[in-house]
């Protein structure tokens, strides 16, 4: 019974997902394909870069940033060994010196940063072609709540 209950929580929980990305595609399609790079620019806002497209066109591209999961979590050099000594006293806090000084160096970063995108193709002419985006349930439910009166009424 318990197997058949997650079976169906999970079902549900994957088509929500999928009609949320599918839905907001139709709505970023219909916000922006066939529309000029002025109507994009009022629409979705100031691209992060704009690259050349090897077709002569532009590619807008429209970055993200997120913090994501720890890559080198902090470790203090301040430990706790609960071990006894030779004499049966307990240790308690001891500073080490000289520990763990490749993870609480600065260059290494606490968190990895996420980079999701919404990338436009324009044409010669200046006008959106096609589409590209790898954004995550948050922000496509933003750009869905955006762009959903550009639907097509059925």
């Amino acid at each position: 019974m318990k197997n058949l209950f997650f079976l169906l929580f999970m079902t549900i929980l994957l088509n929500s997902c999928a009609t949320t990305n599918k839905m907001t595609n139709e709505a970023i399609h219909h916000a922006i394909i066939g529309q000029n790079e002025k109507s994009i620019y009022s629409r979705v806002g100031i691209p992060t870069s704009i690259v050349p497209a090897p077709d002569g066109g532009k590619i807008m591209i429209y970055e993200y940033y997120s913090k994501g999961m720890y890559t080198t979590p902090y470790k203090s050099k301040v430990t706790y060994n609960a071990n006894r000594n030779l004499t049966g006293d307990r240790e308690g806090l001891i500073l080490r010196l000289g520990e763990n000084t490749a993870t609480n160096d600065p260059k290494y970063t606490i968190y990895e940063k996420n980079v999701s995108y919404l990338k436009a193709y324009l044409d010669k002419q200046g006008n959106c072609v096609r589409f590209e985006q790898n954004l995550p349930k948050e922000q496509l439910e933003m750009y869905h709540e955006r762009f959903k009166h550009y639907l097509p009424k059925d």
